[in-house]
């Protein structure tokens, strides 16, 4: 039981930090990073912010999805403006290390699954960075990519905030 008393006095501190606005501006800013570079996702602070706020729990998913988007949005610009230097930089790497099969395996694969991909990474567990930098890299186009991200990434954080917000027994959550 004192173990339990330590985690339930974390998780309340946790609660109420997170129902500060700092901490919402904090979740929209990690989403758009998370979907960049951070190899952590969101989900974890869109929990807390739900627990905090769970009459919010729409507005803060559908926030976490802006933000998100908008950082996958980067990361497909990154991907394009990148791509031409990534080509040329392969060119003089020996072939064995350049792998252009595996290059041209990425290109092929957004030209074909190029909807069903970005959808997996938007709504899975993958890395949605490295989806988002791949499609812009393999040439998918920026409107499906938008329209496929916000679907994933909006059912995504919809299921994880209303799971959040329908089970606030601590005990659950923090299992």
């Amino acid at each position: 039981m004192l173990l339990w008393r330590l985690i339930k006095q974390q998780y309340d501190f946790i609660i109420r930090v997170a129902a500060t606005k700092l901490a919402v501006m904090g979740l929209y800013v990690f989403a758009a990073l998370e979907s960049i570079i951070i190899p952590i996702p969101a989900d974890p602070l869109l929990i807390a912010t739900v627990l905090a706020r769970p009459n919010r729990w729409r507005q803060l998913a559908f926030g976490c999805t802006m933000a998100s988007v908008i950082g996958g949005v980067i990361g497909w610009a990154l991907g394009t403006f990148f791509r031409p230097y990534l080509v040329e930089w392969l060119a003089m790497l020996p072939e064995r290390l350049a792998a252009p099969t595996a290059f041209a395996a990425v290109d092929a694969g957004f030209a074909k699954f190029g909807i069903f991909l970005v959808f997996l990474g938007a709504f899975s567990p993958l890395p949605y960075k490295i989806i988002a930098v791949s499609a812009g890299i393999g040439g998918f186009s920026l409107l499906p990519f938008i329209l496929t991200s916000i679907i994933g990434r909006g059912l995504r954080f919809a299921i994880v905030a209303g799971i959040a917000k329908n089970n606030g027994n601590p005990r659950i959550v923090i299992l």
